[in-house]
């Protein structure tokens, strides 16, 4: 019989500075994650005068994934410093 992939838990939204400092710290206490990124801010919903100004900060984000059995110590975690 396979084996059932685990049911994962999105942990959070992050800038790609903070999601490496995260998956840094994931790794170092052994919570296995996925990753999988976030464009929706790019697409043409943005106005470009806005993007220009810097009125409209938005950018790509790198959503973080983790089992069900890891999610609370995943939480703990992400306030940590490393």
């Amino acid at each position: 019989m396979p084996e059932e992939e685990p049911l994962l838990h999105q942990l959070g939204a992050y800038d790609p500075e903070e999601a490496t400092r995260l998956a840094d710290l994931l790794e170092k206490h052994g919570v296995h994650y996925e990753i999988e990124t976030d464009q929706s801010a790019l697409t043409g919903a943005n106005d470009f005068p806005g993007l220009q100004f810097g009125v409209n900060p938005e950018s790509a984000k790198i959503l973080i994934f983790v089992p069900e059995a890891e999610l609370a110590k995943a939480q703990g975690l992400v306030g940590q410093r490393p």
